[in-house]
């Protein structure tokens, strides 16, 4: 499988791990995956007779596993020490086994290549595996290698240590998480938002400009060096195997699918947040002011909801109230979401997990990194969560997001090494944010008792609807952007000193946003204020998985035998969704991930119906608001004008994954995954 690993070490997301399945009898250890090649061997053999190059390959898959095994466990136990400890005693641990690493899936690629070359007519699994091991892209330049693993360090380290200051008074220095995190969110201050934005851009950007340019450059040797153009031919090929040309294109017309939503949306939140902050700071026909949609990045705009909401229902800030009469702590959060799992028969977390995981930033002194991930250590019983929880229903979602993760390791656990993955990395995103389209709705949060029961009425579910769009459908354009950009930057068409005015031209152009102060000095880096450029993971990931989850939700929700409109849906305690979803789990990336789509949903396409579907009634009555409101539906950019009045025609679309996009990421990558 494809290893984008090397450049994303810093924050644990090389590894995969064996998993062995806490439900079966036997702990497929290390040991007992060797016993299945031996087994396998010995069938293949009386099937086929002497094939010596079989035999040989065969071993080679046999020693991989093991020494991948091994390889990856040592990189977990550093990574998970370096995200709960960030010192340069840790970083420097994590960069010599990166190198070390390198060294390691550089012999082992050349090797599977030659086995590849032969595995015509061989069984699918076998050819698959070491199809996915020869497409390692590694230096063989050890000194490149290790300067690749100290500018990601840095770059980490740059983030996760980045604070805030202020200028007067006690001169006070803040986190991103929770403090500046909670201002952005909570205050309705113009100049204090726009304060705690432009810090936090300020802050990290500029001090890693220079490297990352330089991370740009050895990136792209590195892919000439395998056999590509550039990075952005490597990411499109881990996007889609079989077209890799095709999938930008692809990308465009599922963007597409869903602005008619998006910008209904963005024109009734912009009508109304011209009531809060003036018509002469919010102006109709224009961009919207980035600081003032509740989220650093503006990717995430549900924490303003009180403010353009036109009915009084509140029940997130009911469910935080029902933390708090509760006493709730932290680790309350985490056995309710993993109750919520086993409801459906998955299983429950292990030992390890409640031993080792980080729940709740440190009070030791302690910088870490507070940006949630799941971890698999690789030892079949170790799995982690990191991450710095507060009590409010942002990091409730979380909770249940980061358990998918795990969930996932647990079930694809007994797969070879090379499969035990997500089918894509989409799929692995997908999971936990399917759990949660049950976990936010009334009816689940009554059912745990966060909530009281009987609040089904129209205006409940409209305001549900609109609460859940600003985080869902307003993230859309932004999951999509993020890696536009960088596909630009590796082909070599935004030079470093257009990296910020490059970045706030797709704001504008895709998401109608804009800075609200000047943004065109050379100096800053405003894209490394978002933890996935500087750390290196592919972002493509959250715009398919946030399409991807509707569709497995309205399937698990037919499943369950829920009857009518799939937002009012609650999987909880349906062991028929549970299976199903189980079933497609298991498979990992051992299949194309049509088939895994197919055991799911029943169909091979990625289609954005199923969103659109749910969010229909939404659709409609944001139609008629912006109507009724003469809000202008669009925005005008530079040099282009994309504002309507009255809102656009639905569009229809379906496209055919038969083809495939093939593996979405290498299986490394799936070790640690995050949320956005």
């Amino acid at each position: 499988m494809r290893l984008l690993w090397r450049f994303m070490l810093p924050l644990s997301l090389l590894l995969v791990g064996a998993a062995s399945h806490t439900r079966r009898k036997s702990q497929h250890d290390n040991e007992a995956r060797i016993l299945d090649l031996l087994l396998q061997e010995l069938k293949l053999t009386e099937e086929r007779g002497n094939d010596d190059q079989l035999k040989e390959a065969l071993d080679f898959l046999r020693d991989y596993n093991q020494e991948a095994d091994l390889m990856s466990h040592r990189m977990a136990l550093y990574e998970f020490d370096f995200n709960t400890n960030v010192t340069d005693i840790n970083s420097k641990k994590v960069e010599d086994q990166q190198v070390l690493f390198n060294s390691f899936l550089q012999t082992q690629k050349f090797k599977a290549e030659k086995f590849y070359k032969e595995s015509h007519g061989w069984p699918d699994d076998i050819s698959r595996q070491l199809k996915f091991i020869s497409m390692a892209v590694v230096s063989t330049d050890p000194h490149l290698a290790r300067e690749m693993a100290e500018i990601s360090s840095n770059l980490s380290s740059i983030y996760a240590s980045a604070k805030v200051c202020e200028t007067s008074g006690d001169k006070k220095c803040h986190d991103l998480e929770p403090d500046l995190l909670d201002t952005m969110a909570n205050s309705r201050d113009y100049d204090e938002l726009l304060w705690a934005w432009k810090g936090w851009h300020d802050a990290t950007g500029p001090k890693m400009k220079s490297m990352y340019a330089r991370l740009v450059e050895l990136m792209n040797n590195e892919a000439k060096e395998n056999g590509y153009a550039d990075e952005a031919a490597v990411w499109m090929e881990e996007n889609d195997e079989t077209n890799p040309s095709g999938f930008e294109a692809l990308s465009d017309k599922f963007l597409a699918d869903i602005m008619p939503l998006y910008t209904e949306l963005h024109a009734y939140v912009r009508g109304r947040l011209a009531k809060t902050y003036g018509s002469d700071r919010v102006q109709d026909n224009k961009p919207i002011s980035v600081h003032l949609l509740g989220n650093m990045w503006a990717q995430d705009w549900s924490s303003i909801i009180s403010l353009v909401s036109p009915y009084a229902n509140k029940l997130f800030q009911e469910a935080e109230k029902g933390m708090q009469s509760r006493s709730l702590k932290a680790v309350d959060l985490f056995k309710i979401a993993e109750e919520f799992y086993t409801s459906i028969g998955l299983d429950p977390m292990t030992d390890a997990f409640w031993k080792y995981s980080m729940l709740t930033k440190p009070t030791d002194g302690r910088t870490v990194q507070c940006h949630a991930a799941a971890h698999d250590m690789s030892t079949g019983k170790d799995f982690r969560i990191h991450m710095c929880t507060e009590m409010n229903m942002f990091n409730f979602y979380v909770i249940h997001h980061e358990m998918g993760h795990v969930e996932y390791y647990m079930e694809y656990a007994n797969q070879p090494h090379e499969f035990r993955g997500g089918a894509h990395s989409g799929f692995h995103e997908a999971i936990g944010d399917t759990i949660g389209l049950s976990v936010v709705t009334p009816k689940h949060l009554a059912t745990i008792g966060l909530v009281d029961a009987g609040q089904d009425t129209y205006e409940n579910s409209i305001s549900f609807l609109l609460n859940l769009a600003l985080q869902k459908v307003a993230f859309l354009p932004f999951g999509y952007l993020v890696d536009k950009w960088r596909w630009a930057v590796f082909r070599g068409e935004i030079e470093p000193d257009e990296y910020t005015t490059s970045w706030w031209r797709l704001y504008q152009q895709h998401m109608g946003l804009a800075p609200a102060v000047p943004r065109d000095d050379p100096r800053l880096f405003d894209p490394g204020s978002k933890f996935h450029i500087p750390i290196g993971v592919p972002y493509i990931r959250y715009f398919l998985s946030f399409m991807l989850q509707f569709h497995f939700h309205e399937a698990l929700c037919n499943a369950s035998g829920h009857v009518g409109p799939c937002h009012k849906c609650d999987i909880y305690d349906s062991k028929a969704a549970g299976k199903k979803l189980l079933n497609m789990l298991q498979l990992g990336s051992s299949k194309p991930w049509p088939d895994a789509l197919e055991q799911l949903t029943g169909a091979r396409m990625f289609d954005t119906g199923p969103l659109r579907r749910y969010f229909e009634p939404l659709r409609l009555w944001l139609e008629k608001q912006n109507q009724k409101n003469n809000y202008t539906v669009g925005w005008s950019v530079p040099g282009k004008d994309i504002s309507t009045k009255g809102s656009s025609k639905k569009k229809n679309s379906a496209i055919s994954m038969d083809a495939s996009f093939g593996i979405i990421i290498a299986a490394f990558l799936g070790a640690v995954l995050l949320h956005i």
